[in-house]
């Protein structure tokens, strides 16, 4: 059993961090690393530390004890921009869930800029919050946020970064949902069908062209680099212009087009509208995420819908478990895949 040590007259004396440290061969500021933070110290240095304690009958302040329980009751949401209407019924969730956690909600912006991107990393490396949600498809450099200590927890929504285990992610089935889309149009009689990939090079953008490419194949249709019109900046309605002029410079017109996004399919369809295309009279377009425009677009518009409040809950919710934990060891990560539900409209037309 631990007993105080003696001084040099014999008499008992309260056992210091002092001692500790000397015990176990280390700095009274790794002791107390070690004690508040035991994730930030090797797992032999804690060891050692916490042989010493017992040895030396060591008790840790309550000062001591509190940095383990500190906390900002602060999470940091992070967004591409502003503007996207896309993310709105999803920051309603994620504040929802996080109010009623006792938590408050910090909203940063990268704009897809790297010194913004810097900032937000070295607000989380500063322990400015408890937690960190990255909401959104054009994902931080792997670089800035990988290095983000295990002690703040981390997750992705609709989007993964390979190699981040340490890292929840909340998604949905992409590839799927694209291509039960294109079989949706492949089943009204459709041959010949487009698709606008949406932010080139990014992951969703790539997985939900890699779904239009299953569905032509199972079809037995050929996959013609003519309809597929590259160069989208984003998911947004600017880039659905600009396939617009792809569109009109075909001389063989396809009779549907697979839009990434609402946002790229409404900018698709105002530009040929203006153009004097009738819509689903000459072309069929349909998108992917049942934003709020979808509904109010003349004619309405035919998509997936992507499950966004109750995937914003959903991670608020596992965020919420995981700071909890997180001082106490690695909390458990989560990989979550949602489907996506086809919403029918107006904006696709049955051939034949």
């Amino acid at each position: 059993m631990p007993t105080r040590e003696a001084d040099a007259d014999g008499a008992p004396r309260t056992v210091t961090i002092q001692d500790v440290a000397r015990r176990a061969g280390v700095s009274t500021a790794t002791v107390s690393r070690a004690i508040a933070l035991p994730d930030r110290v090797t797992e032999a240095t804690r060891a050692a530390v916490f042989a010493a304690i017992r040895e030396t009958g060591y008790t840790p302040n309550a000062a001591a004890r509190s940095l383990r329980a500190k906390s900002t009751k602060m999470v940091l949401v992070l967004l591409p921009g502003i503007g996207n209407s896309f993310f709105t019924p999803v920051l309603n969730a994620l504040e929802e869930v996080f109010t009623e956690g006792g938590y408050g909600v910090l909203i940063g912006y990268t704009r897809q800029s790297r010194s913004r991107e810097t900032h937000y990393a070295r607000v989380i490396r500063a322990g400015q919050v408890d937690g960190v949600l990255v909401v959104t498809g054009n994902v931080p450099r792997d670089e800035e946020f990988v290095s983000v200590p295990d002690t703040v927890p981390m997750s992705l929504m609709f989007s993964e970064i390979p190699g981040t285990e340490q890292f929840s992610v909340f998604d949905v089935d992409n590839r799927g949902a694209s291509a039960e889309a294109v079989r949706y149009l492949i089943a009204q009689g459709h041959r010949r069908i487009a698709h606008i990939p949406g932010a080139e090079g990014g992951l969703e953008a790539n997985e939900r062209l890699g779904g239009y490419c299953d569905a032509l194949r199972e079809a037995g249709l050929p996959i013609d680099e003519a309809l597929i019109w590259r160069g989208a900046s984003n998911f947004d309605f600017a880039s659905g212009d600009r396939a617009a002029r792809d569109f009109f410079a075909l001389a063989d017109k396809p009779t549907a087009v697979f839009a990434a996004a609402d946002e790229i399919a409404l900018g698709f369809m105002r530009a040929l509208k203006n153009g004097g295309v009738s819509i689903p009279g000459d072309v069929s377009v349909i998108g992917f995420d049942d934003t709020e425009y979808a509904v109010h677009y003349d004619p309405a518009l035919t998509t997936m819908r992507q499950p966004r409040t109750e995937m914003g809950r959903l991670a608020a919710a596992d965020l919420l478990r995981r700071m909890a934990s997180a001082r106490d060891g690695s909390p458990s990560t989560s990989k979550v895949r949602l489907p996506c539900e086809l919403v029918v409209r107006e904006s696709v037309r049955r051939m034949g």
